[in-house]
């Protein structure tokens, strides 16, 4: 799965870039963001995404199809402590 999700002036991110454990590596993730290109390219806005750093095979993906790091990001993940 592929979409978009916040659109900032001229800009629209593409986002939650998943593919099934049992299915990577066929080229589906690619094409979902192919797609994601396309839409966002047939409206005039620039695409981004962001992805963990750990994230080596998306990493290539995205490299291939012409995106490149421009910054770091850090995630928290906040829990509710057990009572």
């Amino acid at each position: 799965m592929a979409g978009q999700r916040l659109h900032i002036p001229g800009h629209a991110e593409i986002s939650a870039v998943c593919t099934h454990p049992e299915h990577t590596g066929k080229g589906y993730a690619r094409q979902l963001l192919l797609h994601q290109l396309h839409r966002i390219k047939a409206v005039g806005e620039t695409p981004y995404l962001h992805v963990r750093a750990d994230n080596e095979r998306a990493i290539k993906v995205y490299e291939s199809l012409g995106f490149a790091k421009r910054t770091d990001m850090y995630f928290y993940v906040l829990r509710k402590e057990k009572q």
